[in-house]
């Protein structure tokens, strides 16, 4: 019996450390049976074959054969961001999806040599992080970012004392900063918030971090997305953090922490580079005592409820602090010191209320400010044009006046300008012309005149350029365009006016633009024919012009187009039957209203939320599909000469139907009882028509109603008490023949 557990024992041991072809046979089985739980849609996994387990990808053997790294990141995450539909719009290239699905076996944290781990943009299918993972003392990486776990974190890293980089972040922010930048009359002005959104890669909380205090090797430490709020009602919850005396990078965004910044844990960090606190919920002023941090470079304290002041911190090159209002920053005292080292400078959204200072100029090293919606007041000091190193000049949403300074040409680094709603005036210099190296020019809605040097649309490197709503005026010929390779052109509501000067059909190929926008800008005549050449156009928008002729039959077979806007024209003839519009970021619209189209109403509308074909000569009865598309929110008809019954096919169970307006045709018929389905209906207009019957009690499960307007029709019955529950109803409008009236006594 003792021979036999002797045996046993080495039997076991030997299998576990014996080499085979150069890998560990117990590390080749952990890793198998690791393999074995997941699902590997793209054969990330296809070379986990064979003896040798360190010849597989993603796996790193020491010389002696031990099993060292296994570095298994997704290298090809989906890239999602929110469209202002609030739908998840994927902005990746790959046909594939090359995330790991499944759970973590245990066995993979029975390979104690190793030494770096990286599961990060995988999805572990929100399962808990296995216990054993204490188990890897010898670990000195570990990236678990975006993996999908959930769970608390309590002391499952306590015992990782080699740990020097933690990265255990749970939410990525992803912003749409063009989508931000365009502010085209096509919809509502948005805030940047409608833009970022918070997309899930699983959740982590912890009540407290003293499962930290072990991990003095730790450099760098990012918790992205990690809920401290539990662990912040502490006043020293900060307190494990201050023993990591080597951090050099320190992430706590997005984690729900309230109160003061911990600054007293803070200062014994006495190599820390980048504080990033940004998203979470601080309610004091910005401590005098960083200053005392002399290594801290990046500081960031993004969207918090931050009041006082900026201190003098002379050792930063970023400093991020916008979206805090209570904040109130003075410019002027701010640079009357020299922030010699600061690069990145972001006060959007804090109160400013003062002028921009000439001595802004004394931070040679600037390369990007921003400071929208600060209510700053004055002229742009030509002193800024000082500085050469400037890349980014963001002063959006502000009440900055007087002309744009003639020496802009001395900016010779600059690459993004955006003065979005300001109050500048006179015209604008030529000068801008020699910035060669810009790449975005916005300053649109502010009062600006003379004319648009057409130099400016030759510049080398220009992809987006908005001057709409401005006083500009003079000719655009639309072959001035052939030659730029601009992404976005917006020219709207001005004086412009863009001329088809039948000039541009042997160069089109540079012009590739995504977003054109040309209302109110005098175009005459038919859609330009090489238009049809533009493969990449996502949205376009010639409303408000005297364009005429027949909408081309190749317009809605452009392969990329999500918006068209052709609205307010004198178009006539008869549209395709069929629209299909692309998915982008935007909401697929369709506006073909006050123009003379004629025939009848397009019977397949595929990936359309919003059409309106109001105020034209349409004719025939509303198609049953129209009411059968999904994911449409809109639908405007009104105003045409439709006749025959409201189809029973509109608000299906899965409808987000928002606004209905069939007004003002002759429809027939009574009110289905299936629009008592549109739950999220916010308006309904059936008014100036000839529908009879009584206004159905379905309807009073519709119960978001802003406008209701029933008028003119010759409906009977009693009044419908079912109003009563419509408590966001503001218009209200059931005006009818006296003759068919009756009310309750």
């Amino acid at each position: 019996m003792w021979l036999k557990k002797v045996f046993c024992i080495f039997a076991t041991l030997f299998y576990r450390f014996s080499l085979v072809g150069g890998c560990y046979e117990g590390e080749r089985a952990a890793l198998m049976s690791f393999k074995s739980l997941l699902t590997d849609p793209s054969n990330r996994l296809s070379s986990w074959k064979g003896e040798n387990c360190c010849n597989w990808k993603g796996i790193k053997c020491s010389s002696s054969g031990r099993v060292v790294a296994v570095n298994l990141r997704n290298p090809h995450p989906v890239k999602v961001m929110i469209s202002i539909n609030n739908e998840v719009i994927s902005n990746s290239n790959n046909a594939s999806d090359f995330a790991l699905k499944g759970a973590i076996s245990p066995l993979l944290f029975s390979l104690d040599h190793i030494q770096h781990l990286d599961l990060s943009l995988n999805n572990f299918m929100f399962s808990k992080l296995p216990a054993e993972i204490s188990n890897l003392t010898k670990l000195t990486y570990l990236n678990l970012s975006n993996a999908m776990f959930q769970d608390s974190i309590d002391m499952q890293f306590s015992n990782l004392t080699s740990l020097r980089s933690l990265d255990l972040s749970c939410a990525n922010l992803v912003p749409d900063y063009s989508s931000v930048s365009v502010s085209l009359t096509l919809q509502p002005k948005l805030d940047v918030g409608t833009f970022l959104s918070f997309i899930s890669y699983g959740y982590l909380s912890s009540p407290n971090l003293r499962w930290l205090e072990g991990l003095r090797h730790l450099i760098y430490l990012v918790m992205t997305g990690v809920d401290l709020s539990k662990a912040s009602e502490s006043f020293h919850w900060a307190k494990p953090v201050s023993s990591l005396s080597n951090l050099i990078l320190l992430r706590l965004s997005n984690c729900n922490i309230s109160g003061r910044i911990p600054i007293g844990q803070l200062l014994n960090l006495t190599s820390l580079s980048v504080l990033d606190m940004r998203a979470n919920i601080l309610t004091s002023t910005i401590p005098d005592m960083l200053s005392n941090l002399t290594t801290l470079s990046v500081l960031d304290f993004t969207g918090n409820d931050l009041d006082g002041h900026i201190p003098y911190l002379p050792q930063l090159e970023q400093l991020y602090v916008s979206s805090n209002p209570a904040m109130t920053i003075n410019l002027v005292s701010m640079f009357s010191a020299s922030w010699s080292k600061l690069k990145f400078l972001d006060i959007s959204f804090t109160h400013v209320g003062g002028t921009l200072p000439s001595s802004l100029s004394n931070s040679t090293s600037l390369t990007f400010f921003q400071a929208d919606g600060c209510s700053i007041q004055g002229s742009i000091p030509s002193s800024v044009t000082k500085l050469k190193k400037l890349r980014t000049l963001t002063l959006n949403d502000n009440n900055i006046i007087g002309q744009l300074p003639v020496s802009m040409s001395s900016l010779i680094s600059l690459r993004y300008l955006s003065l979005i709603q300001n109050g500048l005036r006179g015209h604008i210099p030529t000068s801008i012309c020699q910035i060669l190296s810009l790449e975005y020019l916005n300053i649109e809605w502010n009062e600006l005149t003379g004319r648009l040097p057409w130099c400016i649309l030759q510049l080398p490197k220009l992809s987006y350029l908005s001057v709409n709503k401005n006083n500009l005026n003079g000719n655009l010929p639309l072959s001035l365009l052939q030659k730029s390779r601009l992404d976005l052109i917006s020219f709207g509501i001005n004086g412009l006016s863009v001329e088809n000067d039948n000039q541009y059909q042997h160069a089109v190929q540079t012009f590739q633009p995504k977003v054109m926008e040309f209302t109110s800008c005098n175009m005459r005549g038919e859609i330009p024919e090489f238009f049809s050449n533009l493969t990449s156009l996502v949205i376009l928008i010639l409303a408000n012009n005297s364009l005429s002729g027949a909408i081309p039959y190749w317009l809605f077979n452009l392969p990329a187009l999500s918006v068209v806007d052709l609205s307010m024209n004198n178009f006539e003839g008869v549209i395709t039957p069929t629209i299909q519009m692309k998915s982008s970021l935007f909401p697929s619209i369709v506006n073909l209203a006050r123009n003379k189209l004629q025939g009848p109403i397009p019977t397949q509308l595929e990936n359309v939320n919003v059409i309106d074909l109001s105020l034209n000569n349409f004719v025939g009865s509303i198609p049953a599909q129209i009411g059968e598309i999904p994911a449409i929110k809109s639908i405007s008809l009104s105003g045409n000469k439709i006749h025959g019954p409201i189809p029973k096919s509109f608000c299906q169970s899965t409808n987000v139907l928002q606004v209905l307006d069939l007004s003002n045709n002759s429809l027939s018929g009574s009110i289905p009882r299936s629009l008592g389905n549109c739950k999220s209906l916010i308006y309904l207009n059936l008014g100036q028509n000839k529908l009879t019957g009584s206004v159905p009690e379905a309807l009073e499960r519709v119960t978001r109603f802003r406008c209701l307007d029933l008028n003119g029709n010759e409906f009977e019955g009693s009044f419908p008490t079912m109003i009563e529950k419509f408590q966001e109803l503001e218009i209200l409008n059931l005006a009818g023949p006296i003759a068919n009236r009756k009310v309750d006594k």
